[in-house]
C-alpha cells in the first residue's frame, strides 16, 4: 500500500507515487494507492465520522497489504496534516508487525524531521519501520518530467524498494 501526505496523485509526492507504484509493478508487486483526493477520511471527531465509508476502504487496504511505503511533504518540520490524518485513522490492528518504507519530500536542504515523526507514529502503531528511508531534497529540482531526474536519489529509491521487498519477503 502506498499513502501519500500530498492531496491526490499530481504534484510532487504524485511524481514519486507513480514511481514507486511503477518500480514495485517492474518488480512483479501490486501496490494499492489510496487516493485521499478521490475518497478523502473525515477529520476525526466530525459528526458521522466513526462510520465513514472512506476510513473502512483505508483500513481494509492497509489490512491486506504486506507492507507500506509512506510518502509525505515537509511542512513547519513534519509530515503533513494529510498524512497525519491517515496514519490517525489506522490502528496496530492493520499495520502491526508489517515493514514500512518512509519517503519525505522538502523544498530545501536534507534532513530527517519528516521521516522521523513518521516513524515516531509507524512505531505506536506497531509497524516496522525499515533502516533504509529516503529524504528527497529541493524536490521539484529532482522531479523532472514525471520522474525522478536525479540518479543518486533515483538509486536511493530503488534501494529503499528493494530492502522494503526483501524485508517483506523474509517476513511471510
Amino acid at each position: 500500500m502506498i499513502l501519500s501526505g500530498g492531496y491526490g496523485i499530481e504534484g510532487s509526492c504524485g511524481v514519486v507515487v507513480n514511481e514507486v507504484q511503477a518500480r514495485l509493478q517492474k518488480r512483479g508487486m501490486r501496490a494499492s494507492i489510496f487516493r485521499n483526493d478521490v475518497t478523502a477520511p473525515p477529520i476525526i471527531g466530525t459528526p458521522g465520522c466513526w462510520e465513514s465509508d472512506v476510513v473502512k476502504q483505508l483500513r481494509e487496504i492497509a489490512s491486506r497489504s504486506h507492507a507500506l511505503v509512506l510518502i509525505s511533504p515537509e511542512y513547519h518540520g513534519t509530515m503533513s496534516s494529510t498524512m497525519k490524518l491517515q496514519l490517525d485513522w489506522l490502528s496496530k490492528e492493520q499495520l502491526a508487525g508489517k515493514p514500512v518504507a518512509l519517503v519525505s519530500l522538502l523544498g530545501g536542504k536534507s534532513n530527517t524531521s519528516t521521516l522521523n515523526h513518521m516513524r515516531h507514529v509507524c512505531r505506536w502503531l506497531g509497524a516496522l519501520c525499515i533502516p533504509d528511508q529516503i529524504a528527497i531534497p529541493h524536490g521539484k529540482t529532482h522531479l523532472e518530467g514525471g520522474v525522478i531526474s536525479d540518479s543518486d536519489l533515483s538509486e536511493r529509491l530503488d534501494s529503499v524498494l528493494e530492502s522494503l521487498l526483501d524485508i517483506t519477503q523474509k517476513l511471510h
